[in-house]
């Protein structure tokens, strides 16, 4: 009775590494700043994502080509502009605190630039679970997940072969 109780808590173990190692990947990917990769010319901006996760810093790499340009988000009560000098025929970095869930705007604040169509609509979404649609940050939970990947499959290979000698 003693050798299945013992294989209970190994088990126990286990189980409990993996829901934590799970969690803690979950947090860390929540609270990961996000990138995006966008691309302004012509009064369009291109690349921009539909989905943003909510309480996560953003960070877009811009690519301007023409005019000068920058990026703005407003809506939901919330109104940001750039801390960055506007870009022409170059690439720069333009970074935005969390924003709270609900739907905003991301427009090029120089001159009539938004009047003329650069501005696109993105909804921020509450939850680690928010993937973006585009841009850098759909490839950011893989080393956390990774973590907890390795962790499980490191405690399954400790269980097997705490029972091959057993």
């Amino acid at each position: 009775m003693r050798g299945r109780f013992g294989s209970f808590q190994v088990l126990s173990a286990f189980v409990l590494s993996g829901v934590l190692l799970a969690g803690a990947a979950v947090a860390a990917y929540a609270q990961a700043a996000q990138t995006f990769s966008v691309h302004e010319i012509n009064f369009a901006i291109e690349g921009a994502p539909s989905t943003i996760r909510a309480g996560a810093p953003i960070s877009f790499n811009v690519t301007a080509e023409g005019n000068p340009h920058n990026l703005a988000i407003d809506g939901n009560g919330v109104n940001l502009t750039p801390s960055t000098p506007n870009i022409q025929n170059g690439t720069g970095t333009v970074s935005f605190p969390a924003l709270q869930a609900g739907t905003y705007h991301l427009y090029c604040p120089v001159g009539q630039h938004r009047a003329n169509g650069m501005d696109v609509t993105f909804t921020v979404v509450a939850g680690a679970a928010a993937v973006p649609s585009t841009g850098g940050a759909a490839g950011r939970p893989l080393l956390p997940l990774s973590v907890a990947g390795a962790g499980l499959i490191a405690g399954a290979a400790g269980l097997f072969l705490r029972r091959r000698t057993a």
